[in-house]
């Protein structure tokens, strides 16, 4: 699914899930349960999730990409 702009598998969205708080989780189950193809991200939702990644050392791949994105949408408002 594409979270935030970001393309990440939906085993580690569901991982992502057990982590963050609610309502965030719900949300994400919510996508998962509904096999949604695209799930936006508040600044706030994608600060929490970064901010629970940092605690999950074996989902960094996901937090590199999540920052990355974010770098790449500052550089484009440059």
């Amino acid at each position: 699914m594409l979270l935030g702009g970001v393309a990440i598998d939906d085993r580690l969205v569901r991982r992502v899930a057990t982590i963050v708080d609610r309502p965030l989780a719900s949300k994400l189950d919510q996508a998962l349960l509904f096999r949604a193809q695209i799930v936006a991200l508040t600044v706030d939702e994608k600060k929490a999730i970064l901010a629970a990644l940092e605690k999950a050392p074996e989902l960094e791949p996901v937090r590199e990409l999540l920052i990355e994105d974010e770098q790449w949408r500052l550089r484009g408002r440059l």
